[in-house]
């Protein structure tokens, strides 16, 4: 029989009764298991009569526990919380210590409830920060964070591979504590074997990252209270390790489509050159082409135009009535041999050609957006290290937007394409974190670390801020840090109590039933430190933390 129609075999199927009503067989159990304890701990004097009593207390608080270590088993997760539970209690009874025994099972026991009311508590307190927010946006933010992986922390599992190590490391010094500390003192193999134990009770690895799920999602919840829409954890995480902020230019730092300002020409009559225009820009996907005044459907003379090629940054390219047109920038045209006399403007300017020919110009301004730079200043407040901006225009008019806005770095004549080849070039080969914030024109996800949207849609972004609340995102930013920062030190914390007990243990100066007790008291207090996410840390350690290198 396989080992998974074995477990069919074996499983018990679970009773069910209505949601938030009590478990009585459990407590019925659990209640006899504490008298039979006490009496067999405390107040029945007859040797066999009391570890008669401790195993049933054993049996009573410990039968579900030995369903589930027969799962592990079956599952070869020989080193599973419930194994580790009914070993040390086993051992306990074997070397004279049945009260400890028996005590360790209750306590674990009675221990679940009092977790699944204290993150029951947590989880309440996080989403409550939802309410008074706008409903479709806390709809959302609701649906997302209800997933199963929603809190689920990259460094939750390399938390638990540490202390995964840490038990198999405890595990084999306490095979060797035992065999050692008889010969390095007056102690019997029975005190050895006893402290061991205690060294194994505590590296018992589940109590690391109890909390981690609930302080991710505390910080979910406060950043969807502050307009900063995370879709994971993971993406708070990525968040909070970013220091190069990519940005595209498009509906961030420009409002709208651009405005065509002027145009010129001498050799036609403006209703014949803006005729002309809107055919050369007919078929272009580029921003500028939207500043064009389309014509009546009717006026259009499509058949005439072939050969059409977009340039992004740079212009238009095609054929009309068999006439090769050019509109483009200066530098464009002069890369193609083509010299026209340079215009002055508020913004772009393309030059128009027919056939090598100077035929006109034609002024492209966008409208700055204030939001955009008010952004961008609140990123560099924050520490990010690099800024680099992404744009369709020109090169002259891209750098000279860099420039106004203090960017680090800036790449113009980017159609989607070229800004995705940008960003996946930004994040190769180096110890970049890349953010990727965009408004609009991407329906994929790029190769950035995070893709920030300014959107109320998010069909492929890792976060998602409303565009009436952009300057939210630098806070968003603090909030990942910050959720971070409680969740290392909630393990650290569990760690520390961890090593504490471990020594203490070797001391002789623990019992078994007081380490699982200081475990679980070390697990409920990073649930109760969650929400120390929404506060400020009582020390900035960023002062202490040295500049990184450019």
């Amino acid at each position: 029989m396989s080992q998974r129609n074995e477990r069919r075999r074996f499983a018990v199927k679970p009773v069910t009764r209505p949601a938030g009503s009590p478990d009585w067989i459990l407590i019925g159990r659990l209640a006899l298991a504490a008298l039979l304890l006490i009496l067999g701990a405390f107040v029945i004097k007859n040797q066999i009569v009391r570890i008669v009593l401790l195993v049933l207390s054993a049996i009573a608080s410990g039968y579900d526990l030995g369903l589930k270590a027969f799962d592990s088993v079956l599952e070869k997760n020989y080193f599973a919380t419930p194994i580790l539970l009914l070993f040390v209690a086993f051992v306990s009874f074997l070397i004279g210590y049945p009260s400890e025994g028996a005590a360790v099972l209750l306590l674990y026991q009675l221990s679940l409830p009092l977790l699944q009311y204290v993150q029951k508590q947590t989880r309440g307190t996080a989403f409550q920060m939802l309410k008074g927010q706008d409903q479709e946006l806390s709809d959302r933010a609701k649906e997302l964070f209800e997933a199963n992986d929603a809190g689920k922390l990259n460094m939750e599992g390399e938390a638990l591979r540490s202390a995964d190590l840490l038990l198999k490391i405890a595990m084999v010094f306490s095979l060797v504590y035992i065999f050692l500390l008889p010969r390095l003192g007056d102690y019997s193999y029975r005190v050895a074997i006893h402290r061991a134990l205690m060294i194994m009770m505590t590296a018992i690895p589940a109590s690391v990252i109890t909390a981690m799920p609930y302080t991710a999602l505390m910080g979910l919840c406060y950043g969807a209270s502050n307009g900063v829409l995370f879709r994971n954890a993971k993406a708070m995480e990525n968040t909070a390790e970013t220091n190069v902020v990519v940005m595209d230019k498009a509906g961030i730092f420009s409002t709208g489509a651009p405005e065509l300002e002027s145009l010129h020409s001498d050799v036609l009559d403006q209703t014949t050159f803006l005729s002309f225009i809107a055919h050369a820009v007919y078929y272009s996907e580029q921003p500028f082409a939207k500043a064009i005044p389309a014509l009546p459907e009717s006026d259009y003379r499509l058949e005439l135009i072939s050969e059409f090629e977009d340039i992004p940054g740079c212009g238009i390219r095609l054929k009309i009535g068999g006439n090769p047109v050019l509109l483009a920038t200066i530098d464009y045209l002069a890369s193609c041999g083509i010299e026209v006399p340079k215009e002055e403007g508020n913004g772009e300017i393309y030059y128009l050609t027919i056939s090598g020919r100077y035929a006109g110009y034609l002024c492209i301004v966008s409208q700055v957006n204030e939001g955009g730079a008010e952004l961008l200043e609140g990123i560099r407040d924050i520490g990010v290290r690099e800024m680099v901006l992404l744009t369709e225009d020109g090169a002259a008019e891209s750098q000279r937007t860099a420039e106004d806005l203090g960017f680090d770095e800036v790449y113009g004549e980017c159609d989607n394409e070229r800004k995705l080849k940008h960003i996946h070039d930004l994040n190769q080969g180096s110890r970049n974190r890349v953010m990727f914030v965009y408004a609009n024109g991407l329906e994929t996800h790029s190769d950035a670390d995070v893709d920030v949207r300014l959107s109320n849609k998010a069909k492929y972004a890792d976060v998602t801020v409303q565009p009436e609340n952009t300057s939210a995102l630098p806070f968003g930013i603090l909030i990942s840090r910050r959720m971070c920062q409680v969740a290392k030190e909630n393990a650290i914390f569990v760690f520390a109590i961890k090593a504490l007990m471990i020594f203490l243990g070797m001391l002789g100066l623990n019992s078994v039933w007081f380490v699982l007790f200081m475990d679980v008291a070390a697990v409920i207090a990073t649930l109760l430190n969650a929400v120390r996410v929404t506060k400020d840390p009582l020390i900035d350690l960023s002062r202490f933390t040295p500049p990184q290198e450019q």
